[in-house]
């Protein structure tokens, strides 16, 4: 990460915020979740609708919906790869942002304009890390311009934040979310039938993380 242009933000800001967005969709005190299950198909979820088709399938399409200011989704990051490296050629992970309360939509948006460059992997990983490393609110569109800047897409970003498709897309997304009750991040939505979250895994990424590799495997294995 190229902490420089980070430090600038967090300069320029300094007298425009009090700190960084501290919103996060991770709760301490849920109520029981209710967990279901699918005849061969182990691990702990809830059921979006049939089941059919879903055990012996030969691909995996695994829906993250997530918020760059939950902490949980920083650590899924990370723990992510080790998905991606044991399931490889057999997991397609897809992306999905999305914003809570005041929260502003540009870092959604940056996500997409991102993506059409090339560079989301990368600029994700930045936007995380200047939140919760540097303490600066990514939610102001100067921050998000400056560290476009690092990633020589400042001209693009510009562009992409009025762009009407980018907003769609973003829009798509929160839809998307509220369809499958995304109330929690991140929500992950397995082959369009299951929802795993860290409260139904039991609390904390590392229980998510291993709660869909066991989920994975039932599904993969006939």
């Amino acid at each position: 990460m190229r902490y420089a242009t980070a430090f600038i933000c967090c300069m320029l800001l300094a007298f425009l915020t009090t700190g960084s967005v501290a919103l996060s969709a991770e709760k301490d005190s849920r109520p029981p979740v209710k967990l279901d299950q699918v005849p061969g198909v182990k691990g702990k979820y809830q059921l979006l609708g049939k089941a059919d088709g879903l055990k012996g399938a030969k691909q995996i399409e695994m829906i993250e919906f997530f918020n760059y200011s939950c902490g949980h989704c920083y650590k899924f990051l990370k723990a992510s790869e080790r998905l991606h490296k044991k399931y490889k050629g057999k997991l397609l992970h897809k992306k999905s942002p999305i914003y809570w309360g005041q929260q502003t939509p540009y870092p959604a948006m940056a996500f997409y304009i991102a993506d059409e460059q090339g560079v989301e992997k990368k600029f994700t990983q930045e936007l995380f890390d200047t939140n919760f490393q540097l303490n600066v609110n990514i939610f102001q569109p100067r921050v998000l311009k400056l560290l476009a800047k690092d990633h020589g897409i400042e001209k693009e970003m510009m562009e992409g934040m009025q762009s009407s498709s980018i907003k769609a897309k973003v829009q798509n997304s929160l839809a998307l979310a509220q369809q499958y009750k995304a109330n929690e991040t991140p929500t992950v939505i397995i082959n369009e039938t299951l929802r795993v979250t860290p409260s139904i895994s039991g609390g904390s990424i590392e229980m998510m993380t291993d709660n869909l590799e066991v989920i994975f495997d039932s599904i993969l294995n006939p």
